[in-house]
């Protein structure tokens, strides 16, 4: 018989679970849901369960249906915290600052004066990067919808202050993430989601930029999302961190080119790689494979090379299947033109800095879990200012019509 005191250990342990969280992907060649709970105190992560559904046509129409017939398997949506995390083709996350300089600097900064310089820079981080965000997301310009708005810190004559309120000052920084959906998209995404409960919408790329930079406390670097077919390149300095470019390369060209050479079907070519990643076939094969991999390989290394700009600033290879080791090796360095640093994404990044830990259930199987902890870490262990990011989103409700 059990003791009051394990019972009551056991209801303790049952209710203290942490937050209930989702956990929304909707990603290049998939939609995945993730139910989680968060305990912020104890930096426990616990992965219950999640659902995924592969979408080989990637359309808006195609997503949004495939995301519904997710959710609908979650009852009482309202009750838990969501985090939506996008493809670069349907949002657009920007990390970057707006400079204001104060009419009247001698006057004290009030709450009003503080909402005032807020919209202000809203709108002109809206303005200045809404032309090159429709142009990305292949969409006209009245259809890019700031989404998601977040400040990250806030400078007065150069220093960082908390709350600016009650100083004084010429020149006004603020820092901000902000993120741009196409509107019919958004409309579409939001008539399955209970508004209140959102506590977050990115561009995954930018997350994961976002978060590896502070993981690193550095700021000069690229990050390749490496999709079915293509690469998404994102990039990060002290001055901007967002979308790059894209190519068209991936699983699929891999695939086909040594299917071709071998004249195998793509499920025989696929098992093939495979036993190559593991090693799993003799030496003799395993050289020569090595060598017809390396040369298709070398088409990306031709891609990345046309996008990034600095030998000196290393790019974490984030790929959504297995990538042969060897372009990870030196051997692979005679494929560039100038040296450039390849370093596979790890989720050791992440956990290290931020001392949380992570549990997943036996029927959990998430496809990244870099995608997967660079989302939970953004809104459970990155600081941003509250208060005045709640100010900044009602700020652009106007926007959002």
């Amino acid at each position: 018989m059990l003791s009051l005191s394990k019972i009551k250990g056991a209801f303790s342990r049952f209710f203290d679970r942490g937050e209930p969280y989702l956990l929304v992907e909707i990603l290049n060649h998939y939609v995945q849901v993730t139910f989680f709970h968060c305990h912020q105190k104890k930096k426990e992560i616990t992965v219950v369960k999640n659902w995924i559904r592969e979408v080989p046509d990637f359309t808006i129409a195609n997503v949004i249906e495939e995301a519904k017939l997710l959710l609908r398997k979650i009852r009482k949506l309202e009750q838990y915290k969501i985090i939506v995390s996008l493809d670069s083709g349907l949002a657009t996350s920007i990390y970057s600052s707006v400079s204001l300089i104060r009419t009247h600097p001698k006057e004290v900064i009030d709450e009003a004066d503080m909402d005032n310089l807020i919209s202000q820079a809203i709108w002109r981080f809206f303005d200045r990067n809404r032309f090159r965000v429709a142009q990305k997301m292949g969409i006209d310009e009245v259809d890019v919808l700031l989404s998601d708005v977040r400040i990250r810190g806030i400078k007065l004559d150069g220093h960082k202050i908390i709350n600016p309120v009650g100083f004084k000052s010429k020149f006004v920084e603020i820092f901000f993430s902000q993120t741009f959906t196409p509107r019919d998209f958004m409309r579409q995404l939001r008539d399955s989601l209970p508004k209140e409960s959102v506590v977050l919408i990115a561009e995954t790329g930018s997350i994961i930029g976002n978060v590896i930079s502070k993981s690193l406390d550095k700021d000069d670097f690229f990050i390749a999302n490496l999709f079915p077919d293509q690469s998404v390149i994102f990039s990060s300095s002290a001055e901007r961190l967002g979308h790059l470019d894209s190519f068209g390369w991936g699983e699929k060209n891999l695939h086909a080119s040594l299917s071709q050479q071998y004249k195998l079907d793509l499920i025989t070519t696929r098992a093939v790689v495979d036993r190559y990643i593991a090693g799993d076939a003799s030496p003799v094969f395993l050289r020569r494979f090595e060598a017809m991999v390396a040369d298709e390989l070398g088409v990306f290394a031709k891609g990345l090379e046309s996008v990034t700009d600095s030998e000196n600033s290393p790019v974490y290879i984030n790929s959504f299947f297995s990538i042969p080791p060897i372009i990870f090796s030196d051997r692979f360095q005679s494929y560039f033109n100038r040296r450039l640093q390849l370093v596979p994404l790890s989720t050791q990044f992440i956990t290290e800095k931020f001392g949380f830990a992570v549990q997943f259930k036996k029927s959990v199987q998430i496809k990244n879990n870099n995608t997967f902890l660079a989302a939970v870490s953004e809104v459970n262990f990155l600081p941003h200012n509250s208060a005045m990011s709640h100010l900044a989103n009602r700020r652009v409700r106007w926007l959002l019509t």
